[in-house]
């Protein structure tokens, strides 16, 4: 289990700064392709026009093969060398949308999430204040958008909502994530929008839960006090066995893979869950709050 922290970055150039987990991965398959072709890195500079140093740094998850952005889409010629001499398929390119900076419409403090979230198996996510990303439709996201402060342009707002709408894509994938939101009622309860906008977004949230793939819990306002109480988190089963906590504050957050604080927060969950409405309830109370716009 490797320990990964993840801040903001008024410290950007800090050495000893955690690798990203979709780094380690490109690093580990580019290792695998380059030893599978039975070259050293050495060799495999000798036939690509860069460094063996350069090899090497991205072989270690220390520098990023991204080098330009055409579009929506990354770049890399060292990645399309690399494919070409190492007879990959195209694999090592596949893996750069993981790389990308959340297609630069996120702040840099919320980048390391965007990449860990596209590589999650399941995601465990619990919202006190707002609906979760995943499952906000494109009115309610442009409505939020415009609630920050001081207010972004309609242009911010845009990439704001349309990179929101992209992280969605997960959930069509054909072995998509599984899913388990746990919100507060105060979600269902709060105006971001109203009217048929409301309803629209109120009924996705009934669409996407009947999948079997994704559990949606509500915690009314009877419970009282809750194990959440302290805020809203985001828990990420990763490949190969590791977790992460992502936990969101006002312009930073933290990711970490820290396994004590992973646990904690596992625990935190758990018995969230226990307080919440069952799923057949849920519904019952997100349809409640639809007939009342």
């Amino acid at each position: 289990m490797t320990d990964l922290r993840v801040v903001p970055d008024e410290e950007p150039d800090e050495p000893q700064r955690p690798t990203p987990l979709a780094l380690r991965y490109y690093a580990s398959e580019l290792k695998r392709h380059r030893e599978a072709a039975g070259l050293t890195q050495a060799q495999l500079a000798d036939q690509i026009p860069y460094s063996k140093s350069m090899v090497s740094m991205i072989e270690t998850a220390k520098r990023s093969p991204l080098d330009a952005r055409e579009g929506d889409r990354a770049t890399s010629k060292f990645t399309a060398y690399c494919d070409q001499v190492l007879n990959t398929g195209g694999a090592l390119s596949r893996i750069l949308p993981l790389l990308e900076d959340a297609a630069e419409a996120y702040p840099p403090w919320f980048r390391p999430y965007a990449n860990l979230e596209a590589e999650a198996t399941a995601i465990y996510i619990f919202q006190s204040q707002s609906i979760p990303g995943l499952l906000q439709t494109e009115e309610y996201a442009q409505a939020l958008a415009r609630c920050l402060y001081p207010a972004p342009t309609e242009t911010e707002v845009g990439r704001l909502v349309t990179a929101r709408i992209k992280r969605q894509e997960i959930l069509e994938r054909q072995e998509p994530p599984h899913l388990f939101f746990v919100i507060d009622e105060a979600v269902l309860k709060r105006c971001v929008v109203t009217g048929a906008e409301k309803r629209q977004q109120l009924q996705r949230l009934i669409d996407i839960s009947q999948r079997p793939t994704v559990k949606l819990l509500v915690v009314p306002f009877t419970i009282g006090g809750h194990p959440a109480i302290d805020g809203s988190h985001v828990i990420l089963d990763l490949p190969e066995g590791e977790s992460a906590l992502y936990v969101e504050g006002p312009g930073s957050a933290t990711v970490t893979t820290v396994p004590s604080e992973v646990r904690s927060a596992q625990l935190r969950f758990l018995a969230l869950c226990s307080t919440a409405l069952p799923p057949s309830l849920s519904a019952e109370m997100i349809k409640k709050y639809m007939g009342e716009t």
